[in-house]
C-alpha cells in the first residue's frame, strides 16, 4: 500500500508541474535585435517576433494563465510589457520602425491590442483593477501619440489615429466607463478624463488642426456618474470643450466647417446642452 501511494502521489507532482508550466516562443530575424522575457507563476504564455533590425522587447507576467504577444515588422522598435495578475491579454504589433510602446497591466481580466502602421509613433496603455479593455491603432504617416490610463473595473478605451502629428490621451478613474476616441487628419489633438462610474463618451475629429485639449490641458472631463459627452468635430481648425460635474448630464456639441468654438460648462445633475455649428 505504501508503494501505491507512493507512486500516485509521484504522479500527481508531475502532472501539477505539467499543469503549471509556462510556454514562451521567440523568433529574431534581422540584426541587433534584443529581446528579454521573463515569466514567473502557472500557464503563462508569450510569442514574440522580431523581423527587422535594433528592435528592444521587455516582457515579463507573473500570475497565471496570462498571454503575451509582440510582433515587430519594422526596425528601431521599442516595446515594455509587463503584466501582474490573472488572465491577462496583451498584444501589440508595429507593421514599421521607429515606434515606442509601453503596456503595464495589474489585475485580473486586463485586454490591450496595439496595432501600429507608421513611423514614430509613441503609445501607452497603463491598467490597474479587472476586466478592463484598451484598444489602439495607429494608421498614416506616424509621429502620432495615444495615452491610456484606467484604474478601476470594466472600462473601455478604444483610440484609433489615421493621419500625422496627432495626440489622444485617455483617463479613467473608477468603473464600468467607456471613451471611445477616432481621429482622421493632420495635427489634431484630443484630451479626455472621466472620474467616476458608468460614464460614456464618444469623440470624432475628421479633417486638420481640431482641437479638444493637449497631453496637459485636459479639455473633455465628467465628475460624477453616468455622464455622457458626444463630440463630433468635421473640417478644419474647430475647437472644444466640455466638462461636466454631476450625475447623469449629457452634452453633444456637433461642428462642421472651418474654426468653429464651443465651450459647455454643466455642473449638477439631469442636465442636458446640445450645440450644433456649421458654416453658412
Amino acid at each position: 500500500m505504501k508503494k501505491i501511494f507512493l507512486s500516485l502521489s509521484i504522479l500527481l507532482s508531475a502532472g501539477l508541474l505539467c499543469a503549471q508550466s509556462n510556454t514562451s516562443n521567440l523568433q529574431q530575424l534581422g540584426d541587433d535585435n534584443n529581446a528579454g522575457i521573463t515569466q514567473q507563476g502557472a500557464t503563462n504564455s508569450t510569442l514574440v517576433i522580431q523581423n527587422a533590425d535594433n528592435n528592444v522587447v521587455d516582457l515579463s507576467q507573473a500570475g497565471t494563465n496570462n498571454v503575451g504577444e509582440i510582433q515587430l515588422s519594422g526596425g528601431n522598435n521599442a516595446v515594455n510589457l509587463a503584466q501582474v495578475g490573472d488572465a491577462n491579454n496583451a498584444v501589440s504589433l508595429m507593421a514599421d520602425g521607429d515606434n515606442v510602446s509601453a503596456i503595464s497591466q495589474e489585475g485580473n481580466l486586463n485586454t490591450t491590442r496595439q496595432e501600429v502602421e507608421g513611423t514614430g509613433n509613441d503609445l501607452t496603455a497603463t491598467q490597474e483593477g479587472n476586466g478592463n479593455t484598451v484598444i489602439q491603432l495607429q494608421a498614416g504617416l506616424g509621429v502620432n501619440t495615444a495615452f491610456v490610463q484606467q484604474v478601476g473595473d470594466n472600462n473601455l478605451a478604444t483610440q484609433e489615429q489615421a493621419g500625422e502629428n496627432s495626440s489622444i490621451s485617455i483617463q479613467q478613474l473608477g468603473s464600468n466607463s467607456a471613451a471611445i476616441i477616432q481621429q482622421t487628419g493632420v495635427s489634431n489633438n484630443i484630451s479626455a478624463m472621466q472620474e467616476g462610474n458608468g460614464n460614456t463618451m464618444n469623440v470624432a475629429q475628421n479633417g486638420n488642426n481640431n482641437f479638444a485639449g493637449a497631453e496637459n490641458q485636459v479639455l473633455l472631463d465628467q465628475f460624477g456618474d453616468n455622464n455622457n459627452i458626444l463630440l463630433s468635430q468635421d473640417g478644419n481648425e474647430n475647437a472644444a470643450a466640455i466638462s461636466q460635474e454631476g450625475n447623469a448630464n449629457d452634452a453633444i456639441n456637433t461642428q462642421t466647417g472651418q474654426t468653429n468654438n464651443s465651450i459647455i460648462l454643466q455642473a449638477g445633475s439631469r442636465n442636458t446642452a446640445t450645440v450644433s455649428q456649421s458654416e453658412n
